[in-house]
């Protein structure tokens, strides 16, 4: 299944290790049969490689409604999670970052732990960053295969690579060759999402 203009599919995945995080948090095993819809979202604030910190809240707002595994999330659920790993570049050297979101906020004040993984990016405008925007973004997958590898070359996003695997246990990473860079309010976020199983919605504070 092919997402987007430049957006591979790799046939042989990067192991990938435990990463532990104060969040909600789901069990997976490998080779999990996961059930991922595809759906837009909008990151909530700009992160930048130089000074964004492990443990560092992130959020994004979906764009569209999407049924997965027989739940709804409307238009304007938040994704929730954080910075699970960041690496800023020395000396020009490379850069990167990886995110994990693991809650889906309602707006009717209920949470659900969720799987989500980044299917691909795109900047947030059509300005002199942009390859693409809102209007020319493929529309994301109906349905995610389990065991789908994500290599979304840099000249998308402004010269940022974005890797990701629905059998990872991080959401994806996103990183550049030669120095920092950032992803800003509102870059696109095409995501695979689907309710963790066996945990049900809890209310909000």
């Amino acid at each position: 299944m092919t997402i987007g203009a430049g957006v591979k599919y790799l046939a042989l995945g990067v192991a990938t290790g435990l990463l532990g995080f104060s969040a909600t948090t789901f069990a997976q095993t490998d080779n999990q049969n996961w059930q991922l819809a595809g759906v837009n979202a909008r990151l909530e604030s700009t992160i930048n490689s130089d000074s964004v910190k492990q443990g560092q809240t992130i959020a994004a707002k979906l764009d569209n409604t999407v049924t997965s595994n027989g739940v709804t999330l409307d238009k304007g659920t938040e994704l929730q999670g954080t910075v699970v790993d960041a690496a800023p570049s020395a000396h020009h050297g490379p850069a990167s970052l990886t995110l994990l979101f693991t809650k889906a906020e309602m707006k009717d004040g209920k949470s659900i732990p969720v799987k989500v993984t980044l299917l691909a990016a795109y900047p947030s405008s059509q300005g002199e960053d942009a390859t693409y925007g809102e209007t020319l973004m493929p529309p994301p997958p109906r349905h995610v295969d389990p065991q789908q590898k994500v290599d979304q070359e840099p000249g998308l996003l402004h010269h940022v690579e974005l890797k990701s695997s629905v059998q990872a246990e991080n959401s994806g990473t996103f990183s550049k060759e030669n120095g920092n860079f950032r992803l800003n309010q509102g870059t696109y976020l095409q995501v695979g999402i689907a309710p963790a199983s066996g945990i049900n919605a809890t209310t909000g504070e």
